[in-house]
């Protein structure tokens, strides 16, 4: 006789918690932000990576920067599978364009990785990094931390140090040949906060239901 195993059901839990927009120079940008569950949405986490082309989508760049870019992507999908973790995913006309993960500590918190990508052709998605801090810090500051900590590679595609510093973070160190370690603390990120809340105007989504990114989403980047 033989036996049919019933499909195990899959409880998506990514959760549309926000919505932001910014206006710079008369251009409006809508970005919708989403809080994924490590072990419910790894069909979908697993499937990013290999659905972002960045040698098309951004040209002009050198062969190694384009390989920074996709590890780093990596990276940040292998960290989001973590069940600690806590990501956020960013997504321009459903089409995913940024992704954070981090370790929320009861004493420190400890950014993993935040990786952009555009959504169109040569056009990078404005403030979709800026956006994913802004979301980060309001978070921390619903917590009891102190502290949020990075490494800010210096060998990617883009100057991160120097994008860090402007959302409050300070140099720590070398922690190796291509790494500083950068940190920032509450006084810091509520004053960031404040610049950022006259730049990003942000909507929280109350009671929205769980979705299943692989049928929401449009994947064809």
């Amino acid at each position: 006789m033989q036996i049919t195993k019933t499909p195990q059901k899959i409880d998506f839990q990514a959760i549309h918690i926000a919505n932001s927009k910014n206006i710079i120079k008369n251009v409006e940008t809508n970005l919708k932000v989403y809080e994924l569950c490590a072990k419910n949405d790894k069909p979908f986490l697993i499937r990013l990576p290999g659905k972002i082309n960045t040698k098309n989508l951004m040209p002009d760049m050198t062969d190694y920067a384009y390989e920074r870019w996709n590890e780093m992507l990596r990276f940040a999908v292998d960290s989001s599978l973590e069940n600690d973790r806590k990501t956020l995913l960013a997504v321009k006309d459903d089409k995913p364009c940024g992704i954070a993960v981090f370790l929320p500590g009861k004493n420190k918190f400890h950014l993993d990785c935040i990786c952009t990508w555009p959504v169109e052709f040569g056009k990078k998605v404005t403030l979709a990094g800026t956006t994913l801090f802004k979301h980060m810090f309001e978070i921390f500051i619903q917590s009891k931390a102190d502290k949020i900590k990075l490494e800010a590679i210096t060998n990617g595609p883009f100057d991160n140090v120097s994008k860090y510093k402007k959302l409050g973070f300070i140099d720590l160190g070398w922690m190796n040949d291509h790494e500083i370690v950068m940190e920032t603390n509450v006084p810091r990120v509520k004053s960031t906060l404040q610049r950022l809340n006259d730049l990003i105007f942000t909507e929280e989504i109350k009671n929205s239901p769980k979705e299943n990114l692989l049928e929401t989403l449009d994947l064809q980047i």
